[in-house]
């Protein structure tokens, strides 16, 4: 009888072991927008493909730390070249104020690297690198710079062949990644790097429309890493292990957004550059502001196409507005340098809350009330550095709607709400879960006796 008892309790506490486990999967399932996966990341400033001429990215370490190689910064782009994707990297190894750094230019061509390698002793903590490409009519000519302010080093490479476009197969951008070979940067406490990229297109330089975060597209990656998006079209990568593990995330730091104050129309990230097309047919480029005209149409330059089409389909609309004064929004915080305005269709806008862009959806006419409550320490010294610890949970109240949201950073696309804090909500699952057990098996044992 005691065994036969045992093992029945042993069934019930297995049963409730599986029903918890599946009761957990449904409330995490229920926060998380997009599917999250273990596995290794970059981390840094990449944005949609467009047809483009060149990127550019000024580079600051504030702090390097971690637990396994040095890590590198590596501009990445794909260019097809004979109808063939080819792989450019501008790639710089940082090794401190007082170590020889290294740079690279490389070129994956006919099946073999075409590398380039450069040794200096510099002190340095900001460095620019830029990466621009030019067809001649009968090659493809690529070159590669690295600049720190006092001297500047260059490498040429020319690819014979007819170049076709950049390619679409990923998102060009730099990151920080691997040392090379595939190999894994595993970011320690501490780190923190700022990146601040651009593409050239008709001899000017750019914002990207849309910035992201996450997107491996090279063999090399880094992992325990949080990107923000700060003001000066900076993308700060700092340590963020939250998780314990290796989590695969791709996220949008920043996507197109469009608001209208009186006669003007406000366009975000700034320095983008934008398309207005009027009724009458006839179009001009702008950056930052136009003039409102009602049922002109405006859309980032460069016909780019989002990531998450497939998961949210509001984002097939941010790529293209039409201006009309839709839904009215006042707030008691800035955004894009204005408190009161309007919106012409469902999108994000962006808000700087404690130092980082923030996205809200706008939907509808909304009463925005933003407070400047996080769990976590969010700073920007007098050298323009952040310093993150953990993950970043601003509060933001929109009062048509539920009074208190928290956004989770870390495993949605752009914003998820959850109408409690996520210290209290884990705590709440786990005492469900518990409470749910226990009756389980309470329950069986009784229905035994």
């Amino acid at each position: 009888m005691f065994i036969r008892g045992n093992r029945k309790f042993l069934k019930a506490l297995a049963l409730a072991v599986i029903f918890t486990s599946l009761f957990s999967l449904t409330l995490a399932s229920s926060q998380i927008v997009l599917t999250v996966e273990k596995g290794a990341n970059d981390y840094g400033y990449e944005f949609p493909t467009m047809q483009i001429n060149g990127i550019n990215s000024t580079v600051t370490y504030y702090y390097v730390n971690v637990t396994s190689q040095v890590p590198s910064t590596q501009e990445n782009v794909y260019l097809i070249v004979n109808n063939t994707p080819i792989l450019v990297q501008n790639v710089f190894w940082y090794y401190g104020p007082y170590g020889d750094q290294q740079w690279l230019s490389s070129i994956y061509y006919n099946g073999i690297y075409h590398m380039k390698s450069f040794s200096f002793p510099s002190k340095s903590k900001k460095y620019v690198l830029t990466t621009v490409w030019k067809y001649n009519g009968s090659g493809l000519l690529v070159t590669f710079t690295i600049s720190n302010g006092t001297f500047s080093h260059q490498q040429v490479c020319y690819l014979p062949g007819t170049y076709g476009r950049v390619a679409a197969t990923t998102y060009p951008g730099t990151v920080v990644a691997g040392y090379r070979n595939a190999s894994t940067a595993y970011l320690g406490k501490g780190f923190n790097v700022s990146i601040s990229t651009e593409y050239l297109y008709d001899g000017k330089w750019y914002v990207p429309p849309a910035i992201i975060d996450g997107f491996k597209n090279i063999s090399d990656s880094a992992v325990y890493g949080k990107a923000c998006l700060a003001t000066g079209n900076k993308v700060f990568v700092v340590y963020n292990d939250i998780h314990g593990v290796m989590y695969y995330v791709g996220e949008d730091l920043a996507l197109p957004s469009v608001i209208i104050s009186g006669n003007k129309v406000l366009t975000f990230p700034f320095g983008s550059l934008w398309v207005i097309k009027y009724p009458n047919g006839s179009t001009s480029y702008f950056i930052n502001e136009t003039t409102f005209i009602q049922g002109a149409i405006v859309c980032p330059f460069g016909n780019i196409t989002l990531p998450f089409l497939a998961v949210n389909p509001l984002f097939f609309h941010l790529t293209s507005f039409i201006l009309n004064k839709t839904y009215y929004v006042t707030s008691n915080h800035l955004i894009y340098c204005e408190k009161q305005f309007w919106v012409p269709q469902p999108e994000y806008v962006f808000v700087l809350v404690n130092g980082i862009f923030e996205p809200i959806l706008i939907n509808e006419s909304e009463n925005i009330y933003v407070s400047n409550q996080s769990t976590t320490t969010l700073t920007t010294s007098s050298q323009g550095q952040i310093t993150s610890d953990q993950t970043i949970t601003s509060t933001v109240t929109i009062t048509s709607t539920i009074t208190s949201y928290v956004t989770i950073h870390v495993v949605t696309s752009v914003i998820t709400y959850i109408t409690t804090t996520v210290t209290n909500s884990a705590e709440l699952y786990k005492g469900v879960i518990i409470t749910i057990a226990i009756e389980l098996i309470g329950y069986l044992l009784l229905r035994k006796k």
